[in-house]
C-alpha cells in the first residue's frame, strides 16, 4: 500500500475493508462509497457491502488506523463477511452514535463456524477470534443477516 493511502487511513481514525479476488483485482471500501470523494478520509459515506461481488473473492483485509492490518484468506467458494458493530447512546435529550468494532470474517463450514478479525475502537487493538454466524457471541451480536452479508451457506 502506498504511503499516501496509509496516511489517509491513519488520519481518518477508522478502519477500512479491502478484498482481493482470484484475478488479482483489489477492491477497497472507499471504492464503494456513496459519496463523491472516494478516498479513505474522515468518517466516509455509506459503502454497500451487500452490492460487492463475492464471486472469486479469496481474501478480505481490515486496514486499521494504527497501521496494522488483519487479513483472512480462503479458497474461492468460502464466504467472507464484514460489519460494523455499534449503537446509540441517549442522554440529556440527545442521541449519539458510537462504533464499537469493525469485523471481518470468513465462514469455515455449513454449521456457520467462522474466523474473524476485528478493529476494537475502545481498546484500539486488532483482535482475532472464532465465532458462529448463526449466534455471534462477540459483542453479543447474535445472528448475522445472511442476506445483507451476501452469505449463502
Amino acid at each position: 500500500m502506498n504511503a499516501v493511502i496509509a496516511s489517509m487511513i491513519k488520519h481518518s481514525g477508522r478502519s477500512w475493508w479491502q478484498c482481493r479476488y482470484s484475478s488479482g483485482k483489489i477492491l477497497s471500501e472507499w471504492d464503494t462509497l456513496t459519496t463523491k470523494l472516494r478516498l479513505p478520509v474522515g468518517p466516509g459515506g455509506s459503502s454497500r457491502w451487500e452490492e460487492v461481488n463475492k464471486d472469486g473473492m479469496v481474501a478480505l483485509r481490515l486496514l486499521c488506523p494504527n497501521g496494522m492490518a488483519g487479513e483472512l484468506e480462503a479458497p474461492e467458494g468460502h464466504k467472507f463477511f464484514q460489519l460494523k458493530a455499534g449503537g446509540i447512546m441517549v442522554g440529556a435529550g440527545k442521541a449519539s452514535h458510537y462504533l464499537g468494532a469493525h469485523i471481518i470474517g470468513v465462514v469455515r463450514d455449513v454449521t456457520g463456524e467462522c474466523l474473524c478479525r476485528a478493529w476494537d475502537y475502545r481498546s484500539k487493538l486488532l483482535v482475532e477470534f472464532e465465532d458462529n454466524i448463526y449466534s455471534m457471541q462477540y459483542l453479543q451480536i447474535g445472528c448475522l443477516s445472511l442476506e445483507v452479508q451476501g452469505l449463502k451457506v
